[in-house]
């Protein structure tokens, strides 16, 4: 996809930006420098995704492509503290601004001695062992563009290092927004490596608040889980109109490990999430959740792959969506059962309500299983409001409207149920019954 502008592609612009960064970023690690310039090459052989793509077929980025994007942001802090109906009140509050890590919004410190919670670049610049032994180590960049961006041109982020047998009880809130109404492209890192016996939890917002511009956000997690280590991580999106996510979150996990995720989509222009789970040891277990509600105008796109490569391991994901007016939702999901991976137990299951006729759903639920010993299901099933169940609230005296909002509300509760942070839950909650309310 070619972006001219004045004669120049975004895709030019972003690479000579490299080309002027990268000897000022991990000047002194020939490794991290190294796995820079490699993205930056897959980068300019892949380009930005077109529909001719097959993982991208149901998107397009030529709003965003033919942007004049500020892509070379610098950290700017307001001083304020950003607010969102959405935020809790009892979390450790970590904030992201236009991708850069800023420590004096923070208003709440409570998590044990030996914690590491710091700037990304920071982090780099200090040659923290945990940070560079860990940072795109496990990651592939050559065959996805956004990867490749993010690793090549990222400029800050977040690093949250838990030591062994540490146990965080309060969550951590990662607040992720942008300042000011400029177009911008903003690529943040998180790096979240939680060692064996650990257990922490995090809320991952991505918000905006009154940014009416065209930006992109282009973000990149990856999060390690030690033996017998546990970590929730719960995604919730809720961006301006013209506001576009690609979101990819990777998770790795070691020998008895547990990691649960859901991710909530209630507002954005395109969003993407690309989430993948690798089980690398055994006796591990997964849950991974979706709930999404694209409306009009809106496109909600869900890829997931969990890896088993190893024996004895659990996966168990459920990704359910109501798509009102045009609104489009894609789920794409692959469970991938590996040759060792032996005793493998692996549910999948996509649901989706359209509330009406102009909806669009791809679905397209996956198992590729090269074991011969494992339990693997899936399912998809894409339709409108049960016309029984319908009737008989009508036939109780309930009006429609009133009717079709209670049978929504049940069905988002079986992904938002998950979550077991009370106050998000709740909130979440509330949130998405108020939308319910609105459709017509």
């Amino acid at each position: 996809m070619s972006a001219i502008v004045d004669g120049v592609t975004l895709k030019d612009k972003l690479l000579a930006d490299f080309e002027l960064q990268k000897t000022a970023f991990f000047p002194d690690n020939p490794v991290l420098s190294g796995f820079r310039n490699k993205a930056a090459e897959a980068f300019k052989h892949l380009g930005f995704p077109t529909k001719k793509w097959e993982e991208y077929k149901y998107l397009s980025f030529e709003a965003f492509v033919k942007s004049e994007l500020n892509h070379s942001l610098t950290r700017n802090s307001t001083g304020n503290v950003v607010q969102n109906e959405l935020m809790v009140d009892d979390a450790n509050n970590l904030f992201l601004i236009d991708g850069f890590y800023d420590e004096k919004l923070n208003q709440k410190k409570e998590w044990p001695q030996g914690v590491i919670v710091s700037s990304l670049a920071d982090a780099i610049a200090s040659k923290n062992v945990h940070a560079l032994m860990h940072l795109g180590m496990h990651t592939k960049t050559d065959t996805d563009s956004f990867i490749a961006l993010n690793t090549a041109l990222f400029q800050d982020g977040l690093f949250v290092y838990v030591p062994e047998n540490v146990h965080i009880e309060k969550t951590f809130q990662i607040i992720q927004s942008s300042t000011e109404n400029e177009p911008k492209l903003i690529q943040p890192r998180i790096l979240i490596v939680a060692e064996n016996g650990s257990s922490v939890n995090f809320i991952h917002l991505q918000v905006s608040s009154n940014n009416n511009e065209t930006t992109l956000i282009n973000g990149f997690t990856e999060i390690v889980v030690g033996e017998k280590a546990s970590v929730s991580w719960y995604n919730v999106q809720e961006v301006g109109k013209k506001m576009g996510i690609v979101q990819t979150t990777e998770a790795y996990l070691q020998n008895n490990a547990k990691f649960e995720t859901v991710t909530v989509t209630l507002a954005g222009k395109l969003v993407r999430n690309n989430l993948t789970i690798v089980l690398k040891g055994t006796h591990c277990e997964t849950h991974l959740d979706g709930f999404y509600f694209p409306k009009s105008g809106e496109t909600f796109d869900n890829h997931t792959l969990v890896d088993h490569s190893m024996p004895h391991c659990e996966s168990n994901e459920l990704y359910k969506g109501a798509v009102a007016g045009d609104g489009t939702a894609v789920f794409n999901g692959k469970v991938f059962v590996r040759q060792d991976a032996q005793k493998t137990n692996a549910y999948q299951s996509n649901k989706n309500i359209l509330l009406s006729e102009d909806a669009t759903v791809n679905t397209k639920p996956q198992l590729e299983i090269y074991a011969d010993d494992v339990k693997c299901s899936h399912g998809s099933s894409t339709g409108f409001i049960d016309s029984e169940q319908l009737f008989y609230l009508r036939s109780r005296g309930i009006s429609e409207s009133i009717a079709k909002a209670l049978l929504l509300d049940a069905y988002a509760a079986e992904v938002i149920n998950k979550i077991k942070h009370d106050s998000l839950r709740t909130k979440l909650s509330e949130v998405i019954s108020g939308m319910i309310q609105q459709i017509k």
